[in-house]
C-alpha cells in the first residue's frame, strides 16, 4: 500500500481505537453489469473491438465514523478496467482511500487526506452508478483531446501538422497515452479543504496527477506530489431549487517520468469552469462549461467544452434523460503555412432511460450519438448501453 494510504490507516488506528465499536462500521456494495455496443471504435473512453462488450463490476465500500469529527472510507473495485476494455482480463482496485477530520464537529470545515475524487464542478457529486441517470460520462469527462502526456513533442507544429494530414487517426487508438479536459472522476491522491457556510460552499486540493491524466496515473508513486495540481471550487444556492459554481484548477500535463530534458513546470494545463444545477419537481437540469489551456512549445493549446443535461421523473421509479454536448479547440500554425487544428473537435448527443425496479434494482440504457468535424479521431458514431445493477 503506498505511502499515504499507510498513513490515513495508521491515522484512523490511532486515534479511535479505544472508541471502536461495530455500530462504528458500515458496509455497503453493489454489483452491476453494462452490455455496450458499439459500430466502431466506442465512443469516451471504452476500450472494445467486439461488437457487444461485457462489463461486469463489484463494488465494496466501508465507512467507519466513531464520532462526529473523524471518517474513513474506502471503495474497492473488481472489474474490466476503471475505463471499461481497458483491463480485459479483469482488475482489483483501489478507487477511494480516505480519511476525513472535521474539527468543530459539523460540515464548516472538512479536512482530508487520501484518494478521492476531485472538488472541481458539479458532475462529481452526483457520478454514482444509482444517482447520474446516464451510463457514460459527460463530454468534458470522457473524450480525448490531443495532449500527448508523455512528450511535448506530441504536440508541436510538426506533429499536429502530421496528425492533420494523416490517413489515420491515431489518438483514438492510444487513448491511455493523451488526455481528457478531466478525465472522469479524477481520484487522484493528495489533501483538501471544504465545507459550507449558509448559502455558500467551498472546496479546495492538492493532488498528485491534473485533471485530465488517465487513471493508471492516478496513484501514489507515479508521481508524490513533486508538480502538484491545485483546484477549487466556490459554489452558491440561490435557493432551494437553484446551484450555481465557479471551479478553476492548474497542474503539470506531463507523466512524471517525461524525457529529462523538458521541465515539466512549463507544461500546465490551466483551467476556469462555471457550472449550473436546477431542481424542480420532476425535473432536473444541470450543465457545466469548461475552458482549459495548455501551455506547449509554441502557442498555447486551447479547448471549450460544454454540455447541458435535463432529467424528467416520469413516474414513480422511472426517469427519461437527455444531454448535449460539444468540444471545440482552436487552430494552430503549422510549418508548411496556414493552420491545422490541434484536437479533435466532438459534437455528442446522449438519451436515457432508467428504472428502478425496487430501491436495490436499477435498470438503465443509454444512446450515444458521436460526430467528429475533424478527421482527428475515429470514434463510430453509435454507442448503445444497457444496464442492471443490485446494490446490498
Amino acid at each position: 500500500m503506498k505511502s499515504l494510504h499507510l498513513l490515513a490507516l495508521a491515522l484512523i488506528t490511532n486515534v479511535t481505537a479505544a472508541e471502536f465499536s461495530a455500530k462504528d462500521w458500515h458496509f455497503s456494495g453493489s454489483l452491476e453489469n453494462t452490455l455496450w455496443s458499439s459500430d466502431g471504435i466506442p465512443a469516451g473512453f471504452l476500450e472494445f473491438d467486439d461488437s457487444v462488450f461485457s462489463a461486469p463490476r463489484l463494488s465494496v465500500n466501508f465507512d467507519y465514523q466513531p464520532d462526529p469529527r473523524f471518517y474513513f472510507h474506502t471503495t474497492i473495485r473488481a472489474d474490466r478496467g476503471f475505463d471499461p476494455g481497458t483491463e480485459p482480463d479483469g482488475e482489483l482496485r483501489i478507487d477511494r482511500l480516505l480519511l476525513r477530520y472535521r474539527p468543530f464537529g459539523d460540515n464548516t470545515l472538512n479536512i482530508q487526506a487520501g484518494k478521492s475524487a476531485t472538488v472541481i464542478g458539479n458532475w462529481v457529486p452526483n457520478h454514482g452508478y444509482y444517482d447520474d441517470p446516464f451510463l457514460l460520462a459527460p463530454l468534458p469527462y470522457s473524450a480525448i483531446v490531443g495532449i500527448s502526456t508523455n512528450s511535448p513533442a506530441g504536440h508541436s507544429p510538426q506533429a499536429i501538422e502530421n496528425r492533420a494530414n494523416s490517413t489515420i487517426p491515431t489518438l483514438h487508438l492510444t487513448k491511455q497515452s493523451w488526455s481528457s479536459i478531466v478525465w472522469g472522476p479524477s481520484y487522484t491522491n493528495g489533501f483538501s479543504v471544504f465545507g459550507n457556510k449558509d448559502k455558500f460552499n467551498y472546496a479546495f486540493e492538492i493532488k498528485n496527477a491534473f485533471l485530465g491524466s488517465a487513471p493508471s496515473q492516478w496513484d501514489l508513486g507515479f508521481d508524490d506530489l513533486d508538480e502538484p495540481t491545485f483546484s477549487g471550487r466556490v459554489g452558491y444556492q440561490a435557493n432551494a431549487a437553484l446551484t450555481v459554481g465557479l471551479s478553476a484548477s492548474q497542474g503539470s500535463y506531463l507523466n512524471a517520468d517525461t524525457l529529462a530534458n523538458f521541465d515539466r513546470n512549463d507544461f500546465k494545463q490551466t483551467l476556469i469552469a462555471a457550472d449550473l444545477r436546477w431542481a424542480h419537481r420532476n425535473w432536473i437540469v444541470s450543465a457545466e462549461a469548461f475552458f482549459a489551456t495548455y501551455d506547449s512549445l509554441d502557442e498555447d493549446l486551447q479547448s471549450f467544452s460544454y454540455y447541458l443535461q435535463a432529467r424528467y421523473k416520469v413516474a414513480p421509479g422511472v426517469w427519461l434523460a437527455g444531454r448535449f454536448g460539444q468540444t471545440l479547440s482552436n487552430e494552430v500554425s503549422v510549418p508548411s503555412g496556414g493552420t491545422a487544428p490541434w484536437s479533435p473537435d466532438l459534437l455528442r448527443a446522449e438519451i436515457a432511460l432508467g428504472w428502478r425496479i425496487t430501491p436495490e434494482l436499477l435498470l438503465k440504457t443509454q444512446y450515444t450519438y458521436t460526430e467528429v468535424t475533424n478527421d482527428l479521431s475515429a470514434p463510430a458514431p453509435n454507442l448503445f448501453g444497457f444496464s442492471l445493477g443490485w446494490r446490498f
